[in-house]
């Protein structure tokens, strides 16, 4: 990043931390009209444009970050789950599946791919992705939540008290959350 990139960055990144986001944009634009290949500038005026809910701009705005750095599985990751947020789930399915493959011990990517799954109806994929962030992350409450109601919803009901007990282990307020969803009763 040449020196007036950095300063343009800098400027952003304290207007930014004082709330004054739409100047913190426009200093991340000088950033990056001084050096285009910024992927740091890109990133972080995406992360903003998506906060301030200028969408379809955060969303062009992360994919030249990609353009810049494809590597960059965390802002992947925040594309996908901006995808997702939109609705757009094919276009997030492709991207937590590249975080996914470029990490397979990616939870985060692993949980947003099961959401979109069972948001396709996809319901045997939604599982096995959700059983792999509970296994990657056995101690996220969220993973075993959604894991828990859909074999409720499928049916599956010695799953279902398998994975409540489970969670129910290590996060009780999960656990009652999940017995008042599907009706269980504590055994």
């Amino acid at each position: 990043m040449n020196y007036t990139a950095w300063i343009h960055y800098g400027l952003a990144q304290l207007t930014s931390f004082f709330g004054r986001h739409e100047v913190a944009i426009d200093e991340y634009r000088l950033s990056i009209a001084c050096d285009p290949d910024n992927a740091r500038s890109w990133r972080c005026m995406g992360f903003l444009q998506a906060k301030t809910g200028q969408h379809d701009a955060a969303i062009n705005t992360l994919r030249e970050a990609l353009r810049v750095d494809a590597a960059d599985s965390n802002t992947r990751f925040n594309l996908g789950f901006l995808l997702h947020q939109l609705n757009r789930i094919d276009e997030a399915i492709a991207e937590f599946e590249q975080v996914i493959a470029a990490n397979t011990n990616n939870d985060r990517a692993w949980y947003g791919l099961g959401l979109c799954r069972e948001q396709k109806g996809e319901l045997d994929k939604a599982v096995d992705a959700l059983k792999e962030a509970a296994r990657i992350q056995y101690f996220n409450p969220h993973a075993g939540h959604r894991l828990a109601l859909l074999y409720h919803r499928m049916g599956r009901r010695e799953a279902l008290l398998a994975e409540y007990e489970r969670v129910n282990g290590f996060d009780p307020k999960f656990g009652d959350q999940i017995r008042r969803e599907t009706g269980i009763t504590a055994g």
